[in-house]
């Protein structure tokens, strides 16, 4: 049954909102949307109107009190709005109780919105508990941006439907108790509040109206602890770190915990015939209703052991996601796998680990990362035979076959930044996978040339200015009387503003040709490993072909104003792979020995005997 229902009227009522249900979520502009529309309702409306908010819809479990199946992101809103609008309320004579409201998944729910604990800091102890002290710092600004809403809004929110009183309403539905509240819960969101397939398999799972009276006071306990687990695998999944371990894109999802489902749906799906393929909507959640209807019905399973049973998958996966993310060496060998080679083979993964003593199963990832990383290409010498190629011989750029080592030397080198991390001594450090593949999201990782590789010139006047300039100091500081000539070529060049093309080249073609004598670099080894890192594009634009010391001060600013630049190629302009460096203004031959070393170490220990 429906009829239209004041605010007012839900006063000294008790709302429960069902595990089942997904948390309070609302954002920012749900709640300036909400309290937007009842201030242009006040502003306008005429004595005796109505504004009437969409459904609440209910289930009457005792007297007075209800399962809410509908409307609890609007009706804790409203809630918070009058906690906020306390004093003014009870000042203008609106002293009735309020309503309560208590969310079955968090047992202090209902204390913590009586005692108004989310008024005076952000809650982070849940999900839940953070969205709602977010939702009232958003309450308070939005009225603290509207003076006199305070008083105007009170009776609009607050008056009966008393002959003249303008007030909002809510159609209030009431199913009736012999109603499936899932089914309902279910009707009511698909299509209008998008529900994601983890929700529809929450209500699927700890639906308690399927129980037989005698056994659901126990089996009640079980789907609570089930949905206590549920809230800590979903809180720990929404971890960036955490989640970009496993996976190589962000979630966009609300329901991070869809990511277990979906691995557990692809894997029913090649043993059952349930479905021919998975490209459907809710394909996840349909796929785990058959399962767990296969399970009772031709299985003879009871019903809350199928839930447990489904359950438990869930957990195993969890755990070993857990387990990996604890232990550094797994952490960095499957988070370097994953990043390559994708999620799809996390279940290949869990299976070995659960074949193999733990010795065995790093062994087993080491040759995965072997796989990988391993040199296979050969390449003719000047007679024509074919040789192996060497890990010093990966080239950018191989001018004579036209062809080019790049994939390769990239797999190689994040690798070594990831084992370098794996190594380091800082107690408990982690390779961020969460900023490396964000930043390949973003920005792109390109291979730059620790020593300018002196290509391209540079046309663009104020680029040119910065060069100089930069340069002008770099080789200023250095106090080497074979720069005598060129510094005054620089300074000259600084002060000139119609500075024409060709004297910019020639003093940049001067200056390479300067620091590649001093630093050993030639056109064979300037596009070797030796002489290139991982760096992001828009750092690696902005370096501009700059020498090695003017590249170190552009990158130590780009780390210091937050963006991320990998370890091994931060520890190359601090010359950390090289023993008593001689200077730090050039990238020189006892430089590249060093750091092709440091790379050599990592490459060997993975290919070199390994089966």
């Amino acid at each position: 049954m429906s009829n239209t229902l004041p605010f007012i009227d839900l006063f000294n009522k008790h709302f429960i909102i069902p595990h089942y249900q997904r948390g309070y979520r609302w954002e920012k502009q749900e709640v300036t949307e909400l309290l937007n529309d009842i201030w242009d309702f006040t502003k306008t409306a005429s004595n005796g109107e109505f504004y009437c908010l969409q459904p609440i819809v209910v289930q009457e479990i005792e007297d007075n009190k209800y399962n809410v199946l509908d409307g609890q992101q609007r009706l804790t809103t409203l809630y918070l709005i009058l906690v906020f609008l306390e004093e003014r309320r009870i000042e203008d004579g609106y002293n009735q109780k309020l309503f309560t409201l208590n969310y079955e998944t968090r047992p202090k729910s209902e204390k913590f919105l009586e005692d108004k604990e989310f008024t005076t800091s952000i809650d982070d102890s849940n999900i839940d508990f953070q969205h709602i002290s977010k939702s009232y710092s958003y309450i308070k600004d939005w009225f603290n941006n509207q003076p006199g809403a305070k008083s105007k809004m009170i009776p609009v929110l607050l008056d009966t439907n008393g002959v003249g009183n303008k007030n909002i309403r809510f159609i209030w539905y009431q199913v009736p108790l012999t109603t499936n509240p899932i089914d309902v819960f279910i009707r009511l969101n698909v299509g209008k509040i998008p529900l994601t397939d983890a929700e529809l398999i929450k209500a699927l799972l700890l639906q308690s109206d399927k129980y037989p009276l005698e056994d659901l006071k126990l089996n009640k306990m079980k789907l609570f602890e089930i949905a206590t687990e549920w809230d800590t695998i979903e809180y720990t999944l929404q971890e960036e770190g955490f989640w970009y371990f496993l996976n190589n894109n962000e979630n966009t999802k609300p329901t991070h915990i869809e990511f277990i489902f979906d691995a557990i749906a692809n894997k029913i799906l090649k043993e059952k015939s349930y479905f021919e393929s998975k490209n459907f909507k809710h394909a996840t959640f349909l796929i785990l209703s058959a399962y767990l209807d296969d399970l009772i019905t031709n299985e003879n399973i009871c019903r809350i052991d199928a839930v447990k049973h489904i359950w438990e998958m869930v957990i195993e996966y969890f755990e070993y996601y857990k387990e990996w993310y604890t232990n550094r060496k797994l952490y960095h060998y499957i988070g370097f796998l994953i990043e390559l080679k994708g999620t799809s083979i996390i279940d290949a993964l869990i299976a070995k680990s659960k074949t193999l003593p733990k010795n065995e199963f790093d062994i087993y990832l080491e040759n995965e990362i072997k796989k990988v990383i391993e040199i296979t290409k050969k390449r003719k010498d000047k007679t024509g035979e074919e040789k192996a190629v060497k890990l010093k011989d990966l080239s950018y750029e191989n001018e004579e076959e036209k062809s080019n080592d790049k994939p390769l030397i990239t797999k190689i080198l994040f690798l070594h930044n990831v084992i370098t991390t794996l190594h380091s001594e800082k107690e408990k450090a982690k390779f961020p996978f969460n900023l490396y593949k964000k930043t390949k999201k973003n920005e792109k990782w390109s291979l730059e040339h620790i020593h300018a590789q002196n290509s391209d010139t540079i046309s663009n006047p104020e680029h040119q200015k910065t060069w100089l300039k930069d340069h002008l100091q770099s080789l200023g500081n250095l106090g080497d009387d074979q720069f005598k000539s060129i510094l005054k070529k620089i300074t000259k060049a600084v002060k000139n503003d119609n500075l024409e093309q060709e004297q910019f080249d020639e003093i940049y073609t001067e200056v390479h040709q300067i620091i590649n004598k001093i630093s050993g670099a030639t056109d064979k080894n300037k596009h070797l490993l030796e002489n290139l890192c991982l760096i992001d594009v828009n750092t690696n634009s902005q370096l501009n072909n700059s020498v090695f010391d003017v590249k170190r001060e552009k990158i130590k600013k780009r780390e210091l104003n937050g963006f991320y630049i990998p370890i091994s190629s931060r520890n190359v302009f601090l010359k950390a792979f090289t023993d008593y460096p001689q200077n730090n203004a050039y990238w020189t031959e006892q430089d590249r020995k060093g750091y092709l070393k440091s790379i050599e170490q990592t490459y060997n220990y993975f290919v070199m005997n390994k089966d």
